[in-house]
């Protein structure tokens, strides 16, 4: 019977090959889509759960208040004396293990030769408790031994072969910046990718005890230098919300302040518990170890998977109950020789079934066929084993019969319940609600795809503006580099020797560049106000910045003068504010000039007023700002002249290698980092247009299918219709109209949803576009251009037809 079942079902697939087409191929594009982010989902869910205690492991992260209490700071780091002080505090904290990340130049040296020298961003002073909190595979040495031993380290298996080749690396001396000297105790295999941060070096912690380095005593009196990620290990999974309702009482014990007017410390900072596995998706604070994740793709994927299998559904569904009717007769034929009910429903049923493990068996193989795009779009690492991967895989197999079954219950149980006698004498058809069922899956699935549409150009446009905003500064032609300690004697000669090449136009220090974070804070400054000092309870981010930095980014000035190299008291009793630093504080651009300024522990005067440019990215507001000049620079940036900025690399590259010869000579085009900033929107706007081209391609599949059919049951109308004198235009426009009334009804319900979640979407950035109804216009007569070119390749060729044809057996 089974075989009797499946060779009925392939002679259906042959004799109606177009629809079997449209259904095969659709719903296996649909599976693709759905298999494939189905990965990208589990891969983004996975992060940091490769842990053996990953239910117990917590990061502290630590917060900072303005005087109203709003939140202008919040760090995933925290100040290094917190660390011994939460084990010691808390019972439930079974290890405590900080960690400092450094961008340290290291070199293997030889016979005093230098064989290789590397920049290391990714290198970390850790305490051996880290080994305990974190599953660590270790190749060879004793991590609590190593990393409590001043001066040694540990290095993953890559970065070993990078320095040393074949050689045992144990033993080995690594010159860090050029000024002192540490030993390889020990080699461990490299974080998985589902990690929220990859170290490829661990110095023992010990070693920051040295002065020359960091010095024991700040280790544990040093609170503004919130820069230490610290972890937890607690002896069971703790209650968050109520471990965060003694860090007030915590912080006030330890932060205690000798000035008994000095408000408490918890009035102004707050420490809160994160746990690690929450932090790749969910964790978008001030500092983090590596570009995060975020939940909110996660969900769009889901949504948009949902969304292209529900359409494939559709057409499934909608393809079935529209042959179905054609078979009314072939099931009164069958009952009529003794066909019972139950023969007929597992009849349509395993055709149903057949079909849709066909689209499983494409579905797989166009899989295959794309899992390396993804990964590369993705930058992961997702593989397709259907043994190893039973699960999943066995999930698409129940969901293919589902979906083979739930498209199949019309006809067969339906269609099997018709009486014989009624049907064969034309009396009994196949119901009156399928035109209202095959009405509805339309609508919604252009529905979807109209929502898609929408989000394709709204993303679109948010990208095109912010990519063509005027950013307050000059971003192109500039090239930043690290500034190194060895470089800041000799800066004069340095600046001149570079300058002196045609291709170079001018050079300029700061402690950070656009399109970096703004993490820097003495707090509020003390402004004069008439004949007095008076607080401003303005938080200011912080910026050092030599004489050349506003002239190299072309930053204009609203009042005053810019940096002197010609007056002394620039370099230690001058300020420059931004024009929202001026605003906020109460004062007009000309007014605050030369007025008394204190902010940290400098005493000074404001100088100039510059005005407010992006210095991050438009996510965020422009905040205040204060510019003082020097000393703690860290970025070097360059401003190159010309059409050929090869030229200008070369010289800066030569110059380089003339005073620092034992650092790598690696820069950045600031252009790039600002378009690095806006990756993950980049990467969301190809989404949406992939799977908007997929959602329409297989609505437009199943629509095609129904046009198909649709003029197939009125052929005969269409033949009268022409006899008695109508057009080819008035039947194109008679068979039509239905079409263009279901893709009005599809934008009635899409645009309020779409309205909804791209106006969310935008209020993730500070500055965005104001969405345009003529975007959501546009949306509805481009899904109507497209349902009305898809039909009308059917219905044109049935309103052609000679009617005599139609007509010669009445």
């Amino acid at each position: 019977m089974i075989r009797t079942y499946l060779t009925v079902a392939f002679r259906a697939i042959v004799r109606n090959k177009l629809s079997a087409f449209i259904n095969i191929f659709g719903l296996a594009l649909a599976m693709t889509c759905a298999l494939l982010i189905t990965l990208f989902i589990r891969d983004e869910l996975e992060y940091d759960k490769y842990n053996a205690h990953a239910d117990r492991m917590y990061r502290v992260t630590r917060n900072f208040l303005s005087k109203d209490g709003s939140v202008n700071l919040h760090l995933g780091h925290v100040a290094p004396p917190f660390g011994p002080l939460l084990k010691n505090d808390f019972g439930d904290f079974e290890e405590v293990a900080r960690t400092l990340n450094n961008r340290v130049t290291m070199s293997y040296q030889d016979n005093a030769e230098v064989k290789k020298s590397f920049n290391e961003d990714n290198f970390f002073f850790a305490e051996p408790e880290l080994f305990k909190i974190f599953t660590i595979s270790v190749a060879e040495g004793d991590p609590a031994k190593v990393l409590s031993e001043p001066m040694s380290l540990m290095m993953s298996e890559k970065s070993a072969k990078k320095y040393f080749g074949n050689e045992n690396p144990l033993g080995k001396t690594l010159r860090v910046n050029g000024t002192f000297d540490m030993v390889v105790g020990g080699i461990f295999k490299e974080f998985p990718k589902q990690s929220h941060f990859h170290p490829e070096i661990f110095a023992s912690f010990s070693t920051l005890n040295d002065t020359t380095i960091y010095g024991r005593r700040r280790l544990e009196t040093n609170w503004g230098n919130n820069s230490f990620a610290t972890y937890i290990l607690a002896s069971k999974p703790l209650d968050i919300k109520a471990i965060e309702k003694q860090f007030p009482a915590f912080l006030d014990r330890h932060m205690k302040s000798d000035d008994p007017s000095e408000p408490k410390t918890s009035t102004w900072t707050t420490l809160f518990l994160q746990k690690v596995t929450d932090i790749h998706l969910t964790s978008h604070l001030d500092s983090e170890l590596e570009a995060n994740g975020n939940i909110n793709n996660v969900y769009m994927m889901a949504v948009i998977a949902v969304f292209i299998i529900l359409i494939a559904c559709f057409n499934f569904v909608n393809l079935s109950t529209a042959r179905a009717s054609k078979r009314a007769k072939e099931v009164g034929l069958r009952k009529a020789v003794g066909a019972f009910k139950a023969q007929l429903i597992g009849q349509y049923l395993s055709e149903s079934i057949l079909i849709a493990g066909l689209a499983f068996v494409f579905a797989m193989a166009f899989s295959f066929l794309s899992i390396g795009w993804l990964n590369e779009f993705t930058g992961k690492s997702m593989v397709l084993n259907p043994v190893n991967d039973f699960i999943l895989f066995g999930g698409l197999v129940g969901f293919t019969i589902t979906v083979g079954i739930l498209a199949g219950i019309y006809p067969a149980f339906v269609l099997s319940g018709f009486k014989p006698a009624l049907v064969l004498k034309g009396q009994q058809t196949s119901g009156g609600g399928k035109g209202f069922l095959r009405k509805a899956l339309v609508v919604a699935q252009f529905a979807v795809s109209i929502v898609l549409i929408i989000a394709t150009a709204i993303t679109l446009s948010q990208l095109s503006y912010l990519n063509n905003r005027e950013l307050g500064y000059q971003k192109d032609q500039i090239i930043t580099l690290r500034y190194y300690p060895e470089v800041a004697a000799n800066y004069e000669a340095f600046f001149n020797e570079l300058t002196k090449d045609a291709s170079i136009a001018n050079a300029a220090r700061s402690s950070r560049i656009p399109t970096g974070r703004l993490l820097d804070s003495q707090g509020s400054a003390r402004v004069q106000k008439g004949n007095s000092l008076s607080e401003s309870g303005v938080v200011l981010k912080n910026i050092r910045i030599d004489h050349d930095f506003f002239s190299t980014y072309q930053i204009d000035f609203a009042s005053g003068r810019d940096f002197s190299k010609e007056r002394v008291n620039d370099d230690s009793a001058s300020f420059i504010l931004n024009e929202s630093a001026v605003s906020m504080l109460g004062l007009t651009n000309e007014n605050i000039i030369d007025k008394e300024f204190h902010y940290g522990d400098v005493k000074g005067k404001v100088i100039g007023v510059v005005k407010d440019f992006h210095f991050e990215s438009l996510h965020e507001p422009i905040v205040p700002l204060v510019f003082q000049n020097g000393p703690f620079f860290s970025r070097l940036s360059v401003k190159l002249t010309g059409n050929n900025p090869q030229n200008g690399i070369e010289s800066i590259a030569r110059v380089w290698q003339e005073f620092m010869p034992n650092r790598p000579f690696e820069y950045e085009f600031l252009s790039m980092q600002y378009k690095n900033l806006y990756e993950a929107e980049q990467k969301q706007s190809q989404l949406f247009i992939i799977f908007a081209g997929l959602a329409i391609l297989i609505a437009c599949l199943g629509l095609f299918g129904l046009a198909t059919f649709n003029a197939a049951q009125r052929v005969k109308e269409i033949g009268v219709r022409k006899v008695l004198g109508a057009s080819v235009g008035s039947i194109l426009g008679l068979l039509s109209r239905e079409i263009v009334v279901l893709i009005v009804i599809a934008n009635v319900i899409a645009w309020p949803i779409a309205w909804y979640f791209m106006n969310e979407w935008l209020s993730s950035f500070a500055y965005h576009i104001t969405m345009n109804v003529v975007v959501y216009i546009v949306s509805a007569l481009a899904a109507i251009a497209v349902a009305l070119i898809t039909v009308s390749t059917q219905t044109i060729r049935a309103a052609k037809t000679n009617p005599a044809t139609t007509l010669r057996y009445e």
